[in-house]
């Protein structure tokens, strides 16, 4: 996984869809009010409690990839794109979400 140092700083929109789902969405959850539920939580997953209801979030080791599963919402799962699509931009445009997470780099770290 490349370092954070690595990834481009605000108002470059030329992140790869590639280097958006390496991104820590651990992190994000977090700086974005997600609470950890330790409790409830593995070496193979992470469980928070959000106002977008109860999220699985998985890191795939092989890959580099983190996925989610939304406990509380059946059919709600796929990536930080596919999260950010569904809950924070309410729309399906990836122009918008690499210019989104360009200026919101710093929540991943």
């Amino acid at each position: 996984m490349k370092g954070k140092d690595s990834l481009p700083t605000n108002g470059n929109y030329n992140i790869s869809l590639e280097e958006i789902k390496r991104l820590n969405f651990w992190n994000y959850i977090e700086a974005i009010g997600g609470e950890y539920k330790k409790k409830k939580s593995s070496k193979y997953g992470k469980l928070y409690k959000t106002p977008f209801g109860f999220l699985w979030i998985r890191y795939d080791y092989k890959t580099g990839i983190y996925f989610y599963c939304n406990l509380s919402l059946a059919g709600d799962s796929g990536t930080i794109i596919d999260f950010i699509q569904n809950h924070i931009l309410e729309e399906r445009n990836l122009g918008k979400v690499k210019r989104y997470i360009s200026e919101h780099l710093h929540l991943f770290a």
